[in-house]
């Protein structure tokens, strides 16, 4: 066990954080601490962070980084930087001086390696010459469906597996959502930039359930489904049919997921999908048969039993079935998922071939025509990496972007979604969250409407 006071700090959970890059959590402990260093509090492994004093949180992160570096030997690649958006900072620097001048900023003040700072300029590069509106004028609108055929193994959202007659109702519940929280929006004003359907998987509902929710949504909300970026999830092939499709695309929706994450048949059935690569396959040849104007395709790098020639494979086939945005995932091992149950550590392991994967798929995107536009991080993701979306240009998601950003209200409705409310003039977020299990969602379902009433107090 490893022992550090951080001198002249009152909270030690950004330390604590960092601490968890670098040790297994069982390995460590951060003290916060002020005053000199005591003779008997310093025994073996124990170490003294800050010991001039500095009132400076970022020098004494940098310490910490350097100590436990020498300590494991390790340098990880998003230096000091523990939080969801690394892209935040990278943006307020090229706002108040230029991006190449904010790449050399984050490097010395945040430790961050070459290679990450330079895809931050990338990404800070594309928003900045193609994402154009004020984000807090208008809202997102988030719904979703906590339906998918089997639950996969390194899960742990709001996905469940249900029968057709719970899923019925819990789509009874969740039109009457949306028109409570339509009319409270057309009352006040509220003008939508995207709307997103996920989940799970939204394509679990039948054809008619899908016209009935994007009617009720068109109907709530006053929109018409073609007139804004408008997004629905058919993450799994084997949700997808012609006539689900046929509906999606009547209604002038032109974006849709289909999530591979391999294309590997072996990791497939490792993480619990009862599809096929060729189900992929077909799902892309119906999809472009319909006309959609763009196709987001997930991988995730880290996956159990492959190596870089496998990431690689899928890639390049992705690449090839044309997905106008592609998001590379580093894959996450979250409590509650059968991985996490598995093998408690899976996330400490294999980081260097992680890393390797995600420099690949830089290189391949990058030669195909695809430029990153966004960026996030997760907690328990191999080797403390980050998932970043590609696009072809000008098919990025003014939606992912948003979400990102965290300046823009986020309507969220459905079990399981998080709405957030931003006020422009404090730069501040307040968060509204629907419980995150179907059945309690339907048990407490007027206390899901009240909620809705917060969004605009």
């Amino acid at each position: 066990m490893y022992r550090f006071y951080i001198n002249k700090t009152e909270d030690d959970y950004h330390f604590m954080e960092l601490g968890r890059v670098f040790f297994p959590d069982d390995g460590f402990e951060t003290i916060a601490y002020s005053g000199k260093p005591v003779a008997h509090l310093l025994g073996e492994n124990s170490f003294f962070v800050n010991e001039k004093g500095s009132e400076d949180h970022e020098e004494i992160k940098r310490e910490f980084y350097e100590l436990m570096s020498s300590i494991t030997g390790i340098r990880p690649p998003w230096g000091t930087l523990t939080g969801v958006r690394p892209l935040k900072p990278a943006l307020v620097m090229c706002r108040e001086t230029s991006v190449r001048s904010m790449e050399g900023t984050m490097r010395e003040k945040y430790l961050l390696s070459a290679s990450k700072a330079s895809l931050l300029a990338d990404i800070a590069d594309y928003q900045l010459a193609n994402i154009n509106g004020v984000p807090w004028e208008k809202a997102s609108l988030y719904i979703g469906i906590p339906f998918c055929p089997t639950r996969c193994a390194y899960c742990s959202f709001a996905s469940n597996v249900a029968p057709a007659e719970e899923r019925a109702v819990y789509l009874k519940n969740l039109l009457s959502e949306v028109s409570y929280a339509g009319r409270l929006a057309c009352e006040k004003g509220t003008v939508l930039e995207s709307i997103y359907i996920g989940g799970g998987t939204p394509t679990t509902l039948s054809e008619s359930q899908l016209d009935a929710l994007i009617n009720r949504v068109a109907e709530a909300y006053c929109v018409d489904p073609a007139s804004l970026e408008f997004t629905v999830e058919a993450g799994r092939p084997d949700t997808i049919t012609k006539e689900k499709l046929d509906t999606l695309k009547r209604h002038g929706i032109r974006r849709i997921s289909i999530n591979p994450q391999s294309m590997k048949d072996r990791t497939l059935k490792l993480i619990g999908r009862d599809h096929s690569a060729d189900d992929i396959r077909e799902g892309f040849r119906l999809a472009r048969e319909t006309g959609f104007d763009v196709i987001n395709a997930d991988l995730i790098a880290g996956l159990p039993e492959e190596d870089i020639r496998d990431f690689e494979a899928s890639l390049g086939e992705i690449i090839s079935l044309g997905a106008e945005n592609i998001t590379i995932h580093t894959l996450s091992v979250k409590s509650g998922s059968r991985l996490k149950e598995n093998d408690p550590e899976y996330y400490r392991k294999n980081a260097a071939t992680v890393s390797g994967m995600l420099d690949l798929s830089r290189k391949m995107l990058s030669s195909a025509g695809y430029r990153p536009y966004y960026i996030y991080r997760q907690k328990h993701q191999i080797g403390a990496l980050e998932n970043v979306g590609w696009c072809l240009p000008g098919k990025h998601s003014i939606y992912n972007i948003r979400i990102m950003e965290d300046r823009q209200t986020v309507i969220g409705l459905g079990a399981g979604a998080v709405g957030k409310v931003y006020h422009p003039a404090e730069d501040r977020i307040d968060r509204i969250a629907n419980v995150s299990n179907y059945r309690i969602y339907s048990e407490r379902f007027d206390e899901m409407i009240s909620r809705k009433n917060e969004y605009y107090k």
